[in-house]
């Protein structure tokens, strides 16, 4: 029997934690997929602005999470130091997500100041409830094993909520005579179901958070300061490595999805088809997250994240060289969305491992901290993608809802492609030097547990 399939997690509140994922990620793929489109072709904002825009008030997370992930460390409530945040976090997540897509009629100038308005509640209340829904997952299991099948279940349900986004949004929204009335209608409605789901987490994970296993119990200790915090992140070279792989990673994924459905509209001439794409893209991408934690039981953890990022690598080459094929576009795009199947799940499974170093290698065990970094660097690889992306577009001469010359065209087939081509042979190169596998997790969980015995 495989290490996998032996190992008993709490189904339910595994498939309830996973709801969470699901609403997010209708705001999180929005943001992704369509916030620059919409900026520039509905809001009327030029690329170059709008890039920069979305690069300066990432930095706002420069501050955000680190802060948030302090705070919950610090949290003592009925609901533990988590799930507080899931219940009076996600109304207001939901609200500013609704006012980010929306387009008011104002001068160019009030148009830029109503966007980062926006755009930075946005930000700091996404801080405020996802880093402590994302360290939720370090303490429902301390196994190896177990966190890759949560974190898969986790990712599919999550990626259900991009499948919405990414194949209903533009249909939906060309129903409206106006696209910037539908963006506002339909992301009311994706509100709404946010708000829902992260009920049912909250829900869900009754008691997560409060009864801690052996190897998360440790000595009462005098609240660390904020330098002593920081330091379980730099000393952990292991989250370090991860947090380069993942601020790569999410930039190639954020740069060719900004651009795809601009390759959609401008390069094919049929924008219709984007949300067939994404559909057959999403769909593929979720069988692979499934089995995921069934290849990593054979092969571990670092060595899918290699073989997803060059099924990445070699998938959208193909792409690249016969893009004037619609059915090798849909083909090679559909590899490329299993290659990030394989390795989206392992960014929430290999970063609790990093907990456990952190927690030996320093004596501290700093889940916000260690979380508010993961999702910082998430968040900055998605600014750093929107800054290129819209400067890329802006120096290839791109111009909303005009024919575009070769150049341009040209130029959004490099970054639908050949830039992710590049991130996934960098992908490959930093994971080589990861060497955490299953046992040296489980040596150093032992010696945590021996320590707090002695204690």
């Amino acid at each position: 029997m495989s290490a996998t399939t032996s190992v008993k997690i709490n189904v339910k509140q595994a498939f309830s934690y996973a709801a969470g994922n699901f609403g997010l990620n209708l705001f999180f793929n929005a943001v992704s997929t369509y916030l620059l489109y919409f900026y520039t072709d509905d809001f009327g904002i030029t690329a170059a602005a709008a890039g920069s825009l979305m690069f300066i008030v990432q930095l706002v997370n420069l501050v955000a999470n680190p802060a948030m992930g302090i705070i919950m460390d610090r949290t003592r409530s009925r609901f533990g130091k988590f799930r507080p945040y899931l219940l009076f976090g996600s109304l207001p997540l939901a609200v500013i997500g609704v006012l980010t897509f929306s387009a008011p009629h104002l001068s160019s100038s009030d148009k830029l100041a109503y966007a980062y308005i926006t755009y930075i509640l946005f930000n700091v209340i996404y801080s405020i409830v996802n880093v402590p829904y994302s360290s939720l997952l370090a303490v429902m299991s301390d196994d190896y094993y177990a966190r890759a099948r949560i974190s898969s279940i986790k990712v599919s349900i999550g990626q259900f909520g991009g499948l919405v986004v990414t194949t209903a949004t533009l249909p939906l929204v060309h129903l409206f005579h106006v696209e910037a009335n539908g963006f506002k209608v339909i992301y009311s409605i994706f509100g709404l179901m946010l708000f829902a789901s992260m009920l049912i987490s909250f829900f869900g994970t009754k008691g997560v958070g409060l009864v801690e296993t052996a190897a998360k119990v440790q000595p009462e200790r005098p609240r660390q300061p904020f330098g002593t915090q920081l330091k379980t992140v730099f000393v952990n070279k292991y989250l370090m490595l991860l947090l380069l792989f993942i601020l790569v990673n999410q930039m190639s994924l954020s740069i060719k999805n900004s651009v795809a459905v601009y390759f959609f509209k401008y390069n094919i001439g049929r924008a219709d088809l984007f949300s067939v794409y994404s559909f057959i893209g999403f769909a593929v991408m979720i069988v692979f997250i499934i089995i995921n934690p069934f290849v990593v039981s054979r092969i571990g953890k670092r060595n899918v994240g290699i073989v997803g990022q060059a099924l990445i690598a070699i998938a959208l080459l193909g792409f690249y060289l016969l893009h004037a094929n619609v059915g090798a576009v849909f083909f090679f795009g559909a590899v490329t969305y299993a290659g990030f199947g394989l390795t989206t799940p392992l960014l929430w499974s290999m970063v609790p491992d990093t907990v456990e170093y952190g927690q030996w290698r320093t004596g501290v065990r700093a889940e916000g901290m260690i979380y508010a970094a993961f999702i910082f660097v998430q968040l900055l690889a998605a600014a750093v993608a929107a800054k290129l992306s819209g400067s890329l577009l802006s120096a290839f001469g791109y111009v909303a809802n005009k024919t575009q010359t070769a150049g341009t065209l040209h130029g959004i087939l490099v970054m639908q492609t050949l830039l992710p081509i590049i991130g996934a042979l960098l992908g490959i190169c930093i994971l080589s030097f990861y060497r955490f596998n299953q046992n040296a997790f489980a040596r150093i969980v032992e010696e945590i547990q021996q320590r707090n015995r002695q204690v």
